[in-house]
């Protein structure tokens, strides 16, 4: 009657959904992974993720690759700074350096990896430890009942359709997750607060920086709220600015001419040549994010549970949004492999929202405080997000913060 019958059925391939294969797979857990996308995107997105991550990466072998791929934002002497374009003058600096007190209550330090290496190490560990991962590979429908879940899923390249019977569904599948929606799961939360567009480009800025290491470089070109961040540190580099879909703007009117026009100017170099890079398999060059404070009503809903970006979405101040998603990955697999191997009953599953839920309340919460505070304006008016100097805390490391 089915075609497959794993364990648990993950759908989204980002760092909460791999992070799950990786450590359910390791607990000899049965499964599969759809993501719709083709491949993992260009764009490194979160840029670090805390010693508690770490030490959770550590009990599957995985923090020699961690190590193996850190990002050019781990070398010494990064600078967070603003100012009206890279090449003009200054009006605030501060070093990037990790909190001094990590070493006092653990051995595991920050590890600065970009998510788009990360998302490969993962892959590459889940597919090892026997998980079945399935990119360009879509959720079509799913219904549960007391025994299971069972989806209908499809080869995007193909067209080719499967049914997969799973005794447990988890949720990956971003922060506007289709699977949520469709349960009815409702959010709270202060919302969204903005959005941006973003994108890769090729340049030689060797002359605007004028020998300084770039972290973070927040800006008033274009306009106030736009973020220059490295990428390889060389040649390629990470460009985002508030837009306004509210008023009737789209990415599509983000194409080749007008974003090289913008990164121009956010440099303060007229002539300067650039290159947009493609982030996605498909040719995708801009992509659009939101700016968002929310929580979900509840992590689960019968055998459905939700993690990461499905579950709760923060501003990246702080660098807590990835690190959430993966300590709900770890704390759900541990007690997903618990009752498949029949170690404990399927109430065990029920602290999962219990314990997650608060947690995720309070980050969202701490990000929100951080974000007010390095955005804060001279005038003590919060900048919300959209530029304003940097608080006392901005060496943090906010790195993670692109």
């Amino acid at each position: 009657m089915y075609d497959e019958n794993p364990a648990v059925l993950i759908v989204g391939g980002g760092l909460a959904g791999l992070s799950s294969a990786v450590f359910l797979a390791a607990r000899d857990v049965p499964v599969v992974l759809v993501e719709k996308h083709a491949g993992t995107m260009v764009h490194p997105r979160a840029r670090s993720i805390n010693p508690r991550s770490v030490e959770l990466f550590d009990q599957f072998g995985l923090v020699p690759k961690v190590q193996e791929h850190r990002s050019y934002s781990s070398r010494p002497g990064g600078l967070l700074f603003r100012g009206e374009t890279l090449a003009g003058m200054e009006v605030f600096r501060s070093p990037l350096d990790p909190p001094s007190t990590v070493g006092r209550v653990t051995p595991q330090p920050w590890a600065p990896i970009d998510q788009d290496k990360l998302e490969t190490v993962l892959r590459e560990r889940a597919e090892e430890l026997g998980a079945d991962i399935r990119f360009a590979t879509e959720l079509v429908s799913f219904e549960q009942d007391e025994e299971g879940v069972t989806a209908l899923v499809r080869d995007r390249v193909s067209g080719a359709e499967k049914t997969v019977r799973a005794g447990h569904l988890i949720a990956a599948d971003g922060n506007r997750s289709p699977v949520r929606t469709a349960l009815g799961i409702g959010l709270h939360g202060r919302g969204l607060i903005g959005s941006t567009m973003t994108l890769v480009f090729e340049a030689d800025l060797s002359e605007p920086l004028r020998g300084r290491q770039l972290g973070v470089c927040h800006l008033d070109r274009p306009v106030t709220g736009t973020v220059l961040l490295q990428h390889d540190g060389e040649r390629r580099w990470v460009f985002s600015m508030p837009y306004r879909p509210e008023d009737g703007e789209t990415l599509a009117d983000f194409d080749d001419e007008r974003c090289v026009a913008l990164v121009r100017e956010a440099i303060g170099v007229p002539d300067l040549e650039v290159a947009i890079v493609p982030q996605l398999s498909d040719g995708t060059k801009v992509l659009g994010y939101e700016l968002a404070a929310r929580v979900a009503d509840r992590f689960r809903e019968g055998r459905v549970l939700l993690v990461g970006d499905a579950a709760h979405v923060m501003p990246p101040t702080g660098a807590f949004g990835a690190s959430t998603g993966l300590a709900d990955a770890h704390n759900l697999a541990w007690k997903l492999a618990a009752v498949h191997h029949k170690e404990a009953g399927p109430a065990l599953l029920d602290t999962y929202d219990a314990e997650r839920r608060p947690v995720a309340e309070l980050t969202v919460a701490q990000a929100l405080l951080q974000m007010e505070r390095r955005t804060k304006a001279p005038d003590g008016k919060p900048g919300g997000g959209q530029g304003g100097k940097p608080g006392p805390d901005a060496g943090r490391p906010a790195a993670a913060e692109g």
